[in-house]
């Protein structure tokens, strides 16, 4: 699946750096630019776009009330600002992302994958992810994977066929997975709790792997493992 994207902004550099952005990534297509919002808003009208990043401070029609007039529509929106002060009503309008300039690739491609992943439960597609494994980006079907352990810098991504790198943390890769089958179990371990295979004491077997489990997350494991809660 490819998301169709627009982007409206004031500023013809930040779009140049989005347009700049969006060519690494392979599940995003930067359908067009606007400079000015109110053609933004007919294009998204006429053409129904998946996905819409907005600026805020923009003459004429700020980003929030762009937001506003697109709700109905029920698309997908991610705030891209220079601005901090306007995070909680964004996400009272229910922003996907609230990106604060100047922002990296690495934060930009963590939005986009939060992104995919609602835009294909809106759609009622298959459930997967691109993952930049070295130099090539993987699609990743998100009930594949096994666990995934932190190591440095880097996160190795073990699935049913194969193990992935990447440079993302566990709280960038948490974000995007499916939160009622991926657990954090320890400061370096995220499972999949539809693949455990045994629960001890202060370790979960998964694929004939044994995965340490931190006291602090061993309550909340083992009632999320027998349904408790």
């Amino acid at each position: 699946m490819i998301i169709k994207a627009i982007a409206i902004d004031d500023e013809s550099p930040a779009l140049e750096l989005l347009r700049k952005f969006v060519e690494n990534v392979p599940f995003v297509h930067l359908e067009k630019t606007f400079t000015d919002p109110k053609e933004g808003l007919k294009y998204v009208f006429d053409h129904q776009p998946d996905l819409i990043f907005l600026d805020i401070n923009m003459p004429a029609l700020s980003g929030l009330e762009v937001a506003k007039i697109i709700q109905p529509l029920g698309k997908s929106f991610i705030f891209t600002t220079a601005h901090s002060d306007f995070a909680i009503q964004s996400y009272e309008l229910q922003a996907l992302d609230y990106l604060l300039k100047p922002f990296s690739f690495e934060r930009f491609l963590t939005a986009l994958n939060r992104a995919f992943q609602e835009i294909v439960r809106k759609k009622g597609e298959e459930t997967s992810v691109f993952i930049k494994d070295s130099y090539d980006w993987v699609r990743v079907n998100l009930n594949e994977i096994n666990f995934i352990k932190s190591d440095g810098n880097l996160l190795f991504i073990h699935t049913k066929t194969k193990t992935l790198s990447t440079r993302m943390t566990i709280p960038e890769i948490l974000a995007i997975l499916p939160k009622e089958s991926m657990m954090r179990i320890h400061k370096s371990y995220v499972i999949n709790l539809r693949e455990v295979e045994k629960l001890e004491k202060h370790q979960v077997t998964i694929d004939h792997q044994t995965i340490p489990v931190a006291n602090s997350h061993r309550e909340s494991l083992e009632n999320r493992l027998l349904k408790k809660s």
